[in-house]
């Protein structure tokens, strides 16, 4: 449901907001290695979200990506999709129809629509500090 670039731009995030809240900068290849992205695609994704504010970029010699405890706490999952995709996840047709609604469905609008609504409600409610948080008792993987 999700693209690629979105998969990565949220484990990025788990990644960099877990050492962020250890004091911890870490570069664009640290974060590819541990989510297990390709560099360049992975800087292309990081860039978006220092355009959206959600993470910040030091330059030079001890530069790297870091978060504010603030943001980290704030930051919804649905921000991050919504930095990556545009509203396109938490409105779109499951067949990728532009004309499907309530009032001109498609053929599984009916069974995708509460699907979507219960997943864009989870979206909205996950915070990163959630998911990091959280990670004391049940530690995550973020390679496959």
């Amino acid at each position: 449901m999700l693209s690629k670039a979105c998969q990565y731009g949220i484990k990025s995030l788990i990644f960099i907001s877990a050492n962020s809240i250890e004091g911890q900068r870490v570069t664009v290849k640290e974060v590819a290695d541990a989510i297990d992205s390709p560099p360049a695609f992975t800087s292309k994704i990081l860039q978006q979200l220092v355009a959206a504010q959600i993470i910040n970029s030091i330059k030079g010699s001890g530069g790297g990506f870091d978060m504010d405890l603030s943001v980290i706490k704030k930051t919804k999952i649905l921000h991050i999709v919504q930095a990556i995709e545009g509203d396109n996840i938490s409105a779109s047709c499951f067949l990728g129809l532009s004309s499907c609604s309530d009032r001109n469905p498609c053929p599984v609008h009916h069974f995708y629509a509460p699907i979507r609504q219960q997943m864009n409600d989870t979206l909205l409610n996950v915070t990163l500090y959630d998911i990091v948080s959280n990670d004391i008792q049940h530690p995550y993987c973020l390679r496959v």
